[in-house]
């Protein structure tokens, strides 16, 4: 238990159990299909909470090369360029790109300090690219690009300074996914293998000493039926096949629950946060002027 093989092998065995639910879409096909309501999920205040915990153990002082690895839309991209980092912005998925490219053609003060790359993390080699030890910062906030041991060290290999990773840390709060996907699948929809227990034991079996943060929100989603049946649609297509008997299901879901055009639920998650020195140093509390 106390070994990086465990952990690994651990890691890897919740991979395969999970694989098991997939539809075999490519990364950049899944997040395609998300990219019209998943940035709605990453509310301003988790980018202050983000930046926030990495200021506490100045990490963002300085003006940094950052690594944004599984980039999205850029909300954390161009939330670190208004700091005057400089940027390498990674995603699979064209649509998040053009996402990130309208809101940096709105600020153009921002654009010589981003990059954008579209590239899947998996297969991607740091020799190609020359990232080998190249980043101050390398981020990576809530991305199935750092999907086990591999890609994680690969994360670190980039990193010449430091690591962040976020992911969720138990089951989301989301009734509607988890109702109609019980309907074609006898698993829970979360994804076991993506939540933060693997990496911080992978960690810590292997001797690094990564600081932590977990945070909770929840609260009363409320759209019109339409909004919210989309919506659902969108998260179950990232790994059901989205065809007529599941948007019927959906719709069906919506519908019974709808109260005058509109659909509410309660949605929550518990965020974990880690971030580590890749040298191994035990990274200290930033003094406060």
């Amino acid at each position: 238990m106390f070994t990086v093989d465990f952990w690994e092998k651990a890691w890897q065995e919740a991979v395969a159990e999970d694989e098991k639910a997939e539809t075999g879409k490519s990364a950049a096909e899944a997040w395609n299909l998300r990219a019209g309501s998943y940035e709605a999920d990453t509310g301003q205040e988790r980018v202050k909470e983000a930046l926030a915990f990495l200021d506490s153990y100045g990490v963002l002082a300085g003006k940094l090369t950052v690594l944004d690895l599984g980039c999205g839309p850029g909300v954390f991209t161009v939330a670190l360029a208004e700091r005057g980092h400089r940027v390498v912005a990674v995603d699979p998925a064209e649509k998040m790109l053009e996402r990130l490219e309208s809101k940096l053609a709105v600020r153009p003060e921002l654009k010589p300090l981003v990059r954008l790359v579209q590239a899947d993390w998996v297969p991607l080699r740091l020799d190609e690219y020359g990232w080998e030890r190249h980043f101050d910062l390398v981020f990576a906030s809530m991305t199935p690009a750092v999907r086990d041991a591999v890609t994680l060290r690969k994360a670190m290999q980039a990193s010449a300074g430091c690591v962040y990773l976020s992911r969720f840390a138990g089951p989301r709060l989301q009734p509607s996914v988890e109702s109609v996907w019980s309907q074609f699948r006898d698993k829970p929809y979360y994804r076991q293998s993506l939540d933060i227990f693997y990496p911080m034991n992978w960690l810590y079996a292997g001797g690094w000493r990564p600081v932590s943060h977990f945070s909770r929100w929840e609260r009363e989603h409320r759209q019109r039926v339409e909004e919210a049946a989309a919506a659902i649609l969108d998260v179950l297509a990232m790994r059901l096949e989205a065809d007529g008997r599941v948007a019927a299901a959906v719709e069906e879901y919506v519908g019974s629950r709808a109260r005058d055009g509109y659909f509410a639920e309660r949605k929550g998650a518990t965020a974990g946060m880690l971030l580590w020195d890749v040298g191994k140093k035990i990274l200290p509390l930033a003094r406060k002027s």
